[in-house]
């Protein structure tokens, strides 16, 4: 894809860390009884560790799979946000007082999986759009 891309290098050492940091949030400060959460979980950091080196790499390949990565974790925070919306919706109709405020936390931790899991991997594909036009 052309010379070698310091804002390439960065994204893939920021994904790198995010995996580390995602996989340790999951296993020791926010442990899950579901082994299902947690599988699912480690999956999401391998994919995400996966596209932290296909950054550094900067090979074709290396950029089809940070890539792949980037629109996986988009397409996971659209689907966390839509669980998490539908618990809001749930909680909100269920349960009266405590029902509200379990919603409004429920709302607060979707917005915040738009700027935790969905941010970089959205910037990062525009990063990579750009380098392919570029490369043209």
């Amino acid at each position: 894809m052309g010379k070698r891309s310091a804002a390439s290098t960065a994204f893939g050492i920021v994904d790198l860390a995010l995996a580390v940091l995602y996989s340790f949030l999951v296993l020791r400060v926010i442990p899950s009884r579901s082994s299902t959460f947690t599988m699912v979980a480690l999956a999401a950091c391998a994919v995400i560790a996966a596209g932290g080196i296909g950054m550094i790499v900067q090979s074709r390949l290396g950029f089809i799979v940070a890539a792949v990565a980037a629109s996986s974790m988009i397409a996971a925070t659209f689907a966390l946000i839509l669980l998490l919306v539908a618990s809001a919706a749930y909680l909100h109709g269920i349960y009266d007082g405590i029902g509200q405020a379990g919603a409004a936390l429920a709302i607060l931790a979707a917005l915040l999986t738009i700027e935790v899991v969905g941010l970089v991997p959205a910037l990062q594909l525009v990063h990579l759009w750009r380098r392919h036009r570029e490369s043209r």
